[in-house]
């Protein structure tokens, strides 16, 4: 007797378990389909919110994992892409409004399970915005200055360039100040579409990784030494070429940018083409790895000796009319001369062609050749041998540099959105994201120092 009351008791209790289970396993499933809609009702809101913030990284991940723990799946809120092992790389629209709703929907669906301890602080709402209203001060400082120097630009239109500034600089992952600075600068430069140079500006610094003011100098170099009147298509051509060569030849853009900054008008006063200085001063990057200034110093040396034209090299060499004839005599010393007659007229040879025959015969000798050393030393002068040497050794990298060039239309867009993507472009596009946001609560005129 006392055997079945025991067994009836055990029977007893672990159905009484099992229904206990039962129940918190349907408890479980409620609790996750009611998590799974608050996380629905949530989204819904952070569509309609359109504030943007700085999410913690540490912070966000650490709320991530206590949502995967107690739903067992992974969890990814709306462009916002989760790694733990490294790090939170984009937040979109998350703001004070959301935190609460997410804290307060989270903790009554898990009121019987487990609960969550937000700190929804790390959220630094007032620092932004304390921020922004810096960002905004900025810009509108710009277009009041724009607005005193740019010719016929009416107050609708320096509204519409506030407002574009934050979409344009934001493509490129760059601040809307520097994209508004660029604007400033181009139109103070004397051209009608300074917008579009600014851009192209952005696309520079963006692609090429280089600082707003060499971006700005390298354009405003080509385009006075080729004469190109302010043309955005070719001066894309051109950075698309030069990006596509030092992307291909594991080259420094900076460098490429410095030195083509440096000798653009005496490459185009000597009718060198830009894509034949770009293969040149790349040839001699890659062969020497010497930076951008001693390159660009090497080639003006380099086309004055061959063109014969007097005066200081940039470095504080002088080239005199000795120097020059030395110089000819070394190149005739190889069977290559620097003139010749066209139509009863004596008249300098092409330099690029020049270069091409110096090659052929330079490397035809042997290096104990007193010709060669000549050579190095008339053309290269005292500091620029080792450049004049590289480029003359290595003529069949200049003819790949000048196939790379042919081949990088739309390269500078391509590397400019690499660039964009990243960890700082996000933050800057965020960053611009917000200011236009708060911008939009602090006045509905956008330019009120101009309006005003």
């Amino acid at each position: 007797m006392h055997y079945k009351i025991q067994q009836r008791k055990e029977n007893t209790k672990f159905m009484n378990d099992s229904i206990i289970l039962l129940q918190a396993k349907l408890n479980e499933a409620k609790s996750k389909t009611a998590i799974n809609a608050d996380l629905a009702k949530l989204q819904a809101k952070l569509d309609k919110l359109k504030v943007q913030a700085y999410v913690d990284p540490q912070t966000l991940s650490a709320l991530t994992l206590q949502l995967e723990e107690v739903l067992n799946q992974k969890i990814v809120l709306h462009e916002i892409t989760i790694d733990k092992e490294t790090v939170v790389k984009e937040a979109d629209q998350i703001g004070r409004q959301a935190g609460d709703s997410l804290n307060q929907g989270l903790q009554d669906s898990l009121q019987n399970s487990k609960k969550l301890s937000i700190n929804w602080s790390a959220f630094p709402l007032k620092e932004k915005i304390a921020s922004s209203l810096k960002d905004l001060k900025e810009v509108n400082r710009l277009l009041i200055e724009i607005s005193k120097t740019a010719q016929n630009v009416s107050k609708a239109d320096l509204s519409a360039l506030g407002a574009s500034a934050f979409s344009t600089a934001g493509k490129y992952g760059q601040k809307a100040s520097g994209y508004l600075t660029g604007v400033q600068e181009m139109s103070l430069a004397g051209y009608d579409n300074a917008e579009e140079l600014a851009e192209l500006g952005l696309l520079s610094q963006t692609a090429g990784n280089l600082d707003a003011g060499l971006a700005r100098d390298y354009l405003l170099a080509m385009d006075a030494a080729y004469q190109l009147k302010g043309n955005v298509e070719a001066l894309t051509t051109v950075l698309d070429g030069q990006t596509q060569v030092t992307a291909k030849n594991a080259l420094s853009m900076r460098d490429l940018a410095e030195a083509t900054k440096l000798t653009a008008s005496q490459a185009a006063s000597s009718d060198i083409s830009i894509e034949e200085s770009t293969a040149a001063l790349s040839a001699m990057l890659s062969a020497t790895r010497q930076g951008g200034n001693e390159i660009a110093q090497a080639w003006r040396g380099i086309l004055m000796n061959l063109q014969q034209i007097e005066g200081q090299v940039g470095d504080g060499e002088i080239l005199d009319p000795e120097a020059l004839a030395k110089s000819e005599q070394a190149c005739a010393n190889l069977g290559v001369a620097l003139k010749e007659v066209k139509n009863g007229v004596i008249s300098l040879r092409d330099p690029m062609t020049i270069l091409e025959e110096l090659s052929a015969a330079y490397t035809s000798l042997e290096a104990s050749d007193t010709r060669r050393t000549n050579l190095v030393d008339a053309i290269g002068g005292n500091d620029h041998g080792d450049q004049l040497q590289a480029l003359l050794e290595n003529w069949t990298l200049y003819e790949k540099m000048l196939e790379d060039y042919a081949s990088g239309s739309g390269t500078a867009m391509e590397m400019a959105m690499q660039s964009a993507n990243g960890w700082e472009g996000a933050l800057n596009r965020l960053s611009n994201t917000f200011t236009k946001v708060v911008n939009n609560f602090v006045d509905s005129d956008f330019v009120v120092g101009v309006t005003n």
